[in-house]
């Protein structure tokens, strides 16, 4: 049995004057080792009065890719993210200091483009110019280099769109890209591609948003340039096998050379979440994620189990007694390929204190 504290988010937000507007969010995490430290998750100004249904973002922000990576915690119907976000996005999802343009576009149903332009380096950019704390990633070391050109950004572009089927049920639609450099080698870029759907009924007749049922799920693919690279250094024995440890980045005194290769990703998740009488929600989430086979696990003789085959079954119950608070009963079922299935359970409790915005649709 395990306490953690998932975060404390304070959030900031208001009208700077009249053409823009203004949110932060802080967070105060504890982690399982009790070290406490503070996170800037978002801070960022836009704008709130551009013409031709134009509007501009700038600071730190969630990138706009797919539904759950611009969501904050408090936010999911589900405990603990998916699996295709955390090994794909990150984590502490896709986020960095940059800006977004976004545009209205002026259809007969709800219609938006978005396009991001953020820092492509640093652990919330995990995927990219990520050195993953010193620790091999495809069987490589990760060094960041300097950013020399408007090529090593990291560039977000996403389309999203919703249509009203019936007088209860709602339909939206979306496509994302993330595309930039990452750390393994030169010239060496990352490309991730998601689709996401969302569907949600609602009676007319409902009361305080009950009773409903509603449908999410995303695709993420990941291609990922791997440089070429190798452990081959200066201090080799007359054997040519490496004698200083920090060279031994395998663990058994050899030399290997990986090729340059493109390794592929590829997961999904497909959650339901039905809402049968107020404050009580019940939700099922099934997942899986997998990869191709790289030449560097053939090489070095071992499969890697950060990209190894991977699925998880997730059902719950969630409570609230009011708005500003909600207990959360959610167990998960995860079978990972070569460590073995994990059952776990959790116990979650949130509360809110003031006022806070509406979450997106």
């Amino acid at each position: 049995m395990l306490f953690r504290s998932q975060n404390l988010e304070t959030v900031f937000s208001g009208a700077v004057d009249p053409f823009f507007r203004a949110q932060a969010n802080v967070i105060f995490q504890i982690d399982s080792g009790g070290a406490s430290r503070v996170e800037v998750e978002e801070a960022f100004a836009e704008t709130t009065s551009l013409p031709g249904n134009f509007q501009v973002r700038a600071g730190q922000f969630l990138a706009d890719f797919g539904r759950i990576n611009t969501q904050h915690p408090h936010a999911w119907n589900f405990v603990d993210a998916p699996l295709a976000s955390t090994r794909l996005l990150g984590g502490d999802g896709l986020r960095g200091l940059g800006a977004r343009v976004s545009w209205l576009v002026p259809t007969p149903f709800y219609s938006e483009l978005f396009l991001g332009v953020q820092n492509s380096q640093g652990e919330t950019a995990f995927s990219f110019r990520n050195e993953h704390d010193g620790a091999l990633f495809a069987g490589r070391r990760n060094v960041n280099g300097n950013l020399r050109s408007a090529a090593d950004l990291l560039f977000t572009p996403r389309y999203q769109a919703s249509f009203d089927l019936t007088d209860t049920q709602t339909l939206i639609a979306g496509a994302s890209a993330a595309l930039g450099p990452n750390s393994s080698g030169s010239r060496a870029r990352t490309e991730i591609f998601g689709a996401d759907l969302f569907w949600k009924w609602k009676p007319e007749n409902h009361s305080g948003g009950f009773p409903f049922v509603s449908w999410q799920t995303e695709a993420l693919v990941r291609r990922y340039e791997a440089a070429a690279f190798s452990n081959a250094g200066d201090d080799l024995n007359s054997n040519g096998v490496i004698d200083g440890a920090e060279a031994n980045l395998y663990g058994d005194g050899l030399i290997h050379s990986l090729p340059r290769e493109t390794l592929t990703d590829y997961g999904f998740y497909s959650q339901l979440a039905w809402g049968f009488r107020k404050g009580w929600i019940a939700g099922l989430r099934g997942e899986w994620i997998s990869g191709d086979r790289g030449r560097y696990e053939s090489l070095l003789g071992a499969l890697d189990k950060d990209r190894a085959e991977r699925w998880r079954i997730s059902p719950n119950l969630t409570w609230l007694p009011s708005e500003f608070s909600k207990l959360r009963l959610q167990y998960n079922y995860d079978d990972r390929r070569l460590i073995g299935v994990d059952h776990s359970v959790w116990l979650q409790f949130e509360f809110s204190l003031g006022a806070h915005a509406a979450h997106k649709f």
